[in-house]
Protein backbone atom coordinates (compact mmCIF):
# COMPACT_ATOMS: atom_id res chain seq x y z
CA UNK A 1 0.00 0.00 0.00
CA UNK A 2 1.13 3.54 -0.77
CA UNK A 3 -0.52 6.91 -0.40
CA UNK A 4 -1.33 6.73 -4.15
CA UNK A 5 -2.80 3.21 -4.20
CA UNK A 6 -1.66 -0.42 -4.18
CA UNK A 7 1.50 -1.61 -5.94
CA UNK A 8 1.84 -5.08 -7.46
CA UNK A 9 5.53 -5.85 -7.81
CA UNK A 10 7.47 -6.90 -10.87
CA UNK A 11 7.57 -10.69 -11.11
CA UNK A 12 4.09 -11.16 -9.65
CA UNK A 13 1.91 -13.60 -11.58
CA UNK A 14 -1.70 -13.21 -12.69
CA UNK A 15 -4.26 -15.91 -13.36
CA UNK A 16 -4.23 -17.14 -16.95
CA UNK A 17 -8.03 -17.05 -17.10
CA UNK A 18 -10.86 -14.89 -15.88
CA UNK A 19 -14.34 -15.95 -14.85
CA UNK A 20 -17.24 -14.93 -17.13
CA UNK A 21 -18.89 -13.05 -14.26
CA UNK A 22 -15.87 -10.78 -13.74
CA UNK A 23 -17.01 -7.13 -13.92
CA UNK A 24 -16.33 -5.46 -17.25
CA UNK A 25 -14.17 -2.73 -15.70
CA UNK A 26 -11.75 -5.34 -14.35
CA UNK A 27 -11.72 -7.20 -17.68
CA UNK A 28 -10.79 -3.94 -19.40
CA UNK A 29 -7.99 -3.25 -16.91
CA UNK A 30 -6.59 -6.79 -17.42
CA UNK A 31 -6.70 -6.34 -21.18
CA UNK A 32 -5.04 -2.91 -20.88
CA UNK A 33 -2.05 -4.10 -18.84
CA UNK A 34 -1.58 -7.08 -21.17
CA UNK A 35 -1.88 -4.94 -24.33
CA UNK A 36 0.55 -2.37 -22.90
CA UNK A 37 3.03 -5.20 -22.15
CA UNK A 38 2.98 -4.45 -18.42
CA UNK A 39 2.06 -8.13 -18.07
CA UNK A 40 3.78 -10.59 -20.39
CA UNK A 41 3.10 -14.34 -20.20
CA UNK A 42 0.93 -13.70 -17.12
CA UNK A 43 3.75 -12.00 -15.20
CA UNK A 44 4.25 -8.32 -14.36
CA UNK A 45 7.46 -7.09 -15.98
CA UNK A 46 7.43 -3.89 -13.88
CA UNK A 47 5.91 -2.63 -10.66
CA UNK A 48 2.35 -1.42 -11.32
CA UNK A 49 0.18 0.95 -9.28
CA UNK A 50 -3.52 0.11 -8.93
CA UNK A 51 -6.10 2.47 -7.46
CA UNK A 52 -6.98 0.01 -4.67
CA UNK A 53 -6.12 -3.42 -3.24
CA UNK A 54 -9.45 -4.79 -4.50
CA UNK A 55 -8.85 -3.66 -8.09
CA UNK A 56 -5.38 -5.22 -7.96
CA UNK A 57 -6.74 -8.48 -6.51
CA UNK A 58 -9.51 -8.73 -9.10
CA UNK A 59 -7.17 -8.09 -12.02
CA UNK A 60 -4.56 -10.53 -10.69
CA UNK A 61 -7.06 -13.27 -9.80
CA UNK A 62 -9.34 -12.90 -12.81
CA UNK A 63 -12.46 -12.60 -10.67
CA UNK A 64 -14.16 -10.24 -8.26
CA UNK A 65 -12.15 -9.97 -5.07
CA UNK A 66 -11.97 -8.07 -1.80
CA UNK A 67 -8.36 -6.95 -1.64
CA UNK A 68 -8.48 -6.43 2.12
CA UNK A 69 -9.16 -10.17 2.50
CA UNK A 70 -7.16 -11.57 -0.44
CA UNK A 71 -3.77 -9.88 0.04
CA UNK A 72 -1.70 -11.53 2.75
CA UNK A 73 1.15 -10.06 4.76
CA UNK A 74 4.33 -11.93 5.67
CA UNK A 75 2.83 -12.91 9.04
CA UNK A 76 -0.16 -14.55 7.29
CA UNK A 77 -2.70 -11.89 8.25
CA UNK A 78 -4.61 -10.05 5.54
CA UNK A 79 -4.71 -6.31 4.90
CA UNK A 80 -8.06 -5.94 6.63
CA UNK A 81 -6.78 -7.59 9.80
CA UNK A 82 -3.75 -5.32 9.71
CA UNK A 83 -5.94 -2.20 9.41
CA UNK A 84 -7.92 -3.29 12.47
CA UNK A 85 -4.69 -3.40 14.52
CA UNK A 86 -3.85 0.25 13.74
Amino acid sequence: MTSEGFVVFKGSKIASTEVPSMPESFKKKRAQIINEKIVIDFEFNQDYLFSSPSTAAAVVMGRSANGLKEWKLKDGSNLGENEQKD
